[in-house]
């Protein structure tokens, strides 16, 4: 796996009682299109599919945002929302002190869209454990739970898109960063957010157990609960993956 690259602001940070830093990792997005056509009469999609960027999935950003929330209510139960800190990491105990929530979205920015983790922080992280957590991201992008979402068919005009959060190349994040009141502490509304209200339809795909695996860092591999695996119906490339 390639070096990760950040750029980390050298002035720290003074945090008040019952504040939290919120990080967010944006990393650029892909997807592929692949067109309906007709197979012995009946309606399919093609096998091969046009690779996109993320300016043109922006366009899709409505359809994606509602994929990426059924993803990560997927198997929860209970309303909860997967959160990579709570269900994988397993790394340095410093950075599982530090870093209370993590969790994936995607955000547009100047009018591309671009994958997103939300790090919610009691306290700055040193180089050496940002370095860690961006390398067990980009692991879950590629490995974990990215594995899982490319595989889900959203639907297009005139098509389906698949959307790939994993690095072509050498992975890269952009880093920003706020102060913010603890989220924890906010009292909770009876209203609840668009995300919290997506139902799991009950014929929802559950996520193949793994594809071949590539070698990457020793990281927790992502895993649904009450997800057994399934099949995967046929296969589907884009130009360069």
């Amino acid at each position: 796996m390639a070096e990760i690259q950040t750029n980390i602001r050298q002035k720290p940070i003074q945090l008040k009682d019952q504040e939290r830093i919120q990080m967010k990792l944006l990393s650029p997005l892909t997807g592929g299109f692949f067109r309906k056509c007709k197979r012995r009469g009946k309606e399919d999609y093609e096998n091969t599919g046009r690779g996109i960027d993320g300016r043109e999935l922006a366009q899709y950003e409505t359809a994606i945002r509602k994929a990426v929330d059924r993803e990560n209510h997927l198997g929860m139960g209970d309303g909860k929302s997967f959160d990579l800190m709570e269900e994988c990491f397993d790394g340095s105990p410093s950075i599982q002190r530090k870093v209370e929530h993590g969790r994936i979205s995607v955000e547009n920015t100047g009018g591309a869209l671009y994958g997103c983790t939300t790090l919610i922080l009691k306290e700055e992280l040193e180089d050496w454990e940002m370095k860690e957590l961006c390398e067990y991201i980009a692991g879950q992008y590629s490995d974990g739970w990215g594995e899982c979402f490319e595989q889900r068919d959203i639907p297009a005009e005139g098509g389906i898109i698949n959307v790939y959060f994993d690095f072509l190349e050498s992975p890269d994040f952009q880093i920003e960063s706020a102060v913010i009141k603890n989220p924890d502490l906010e009292k909770q509304k009876d209203s609840i957010s668009e995300s919290e209200k997506w139902t799991i339809p009950e014929a929802a795909t559950p996520c193949l157990s793994a594809k071949s695996p590539r070698p990457k860092l020793p990281l927790v591999r992502y895993q649904r609960k009450n997800d057994p695996g399934g099949q995967k119906k046929k296969p589907k490339q884009t130009k360069g993956r």
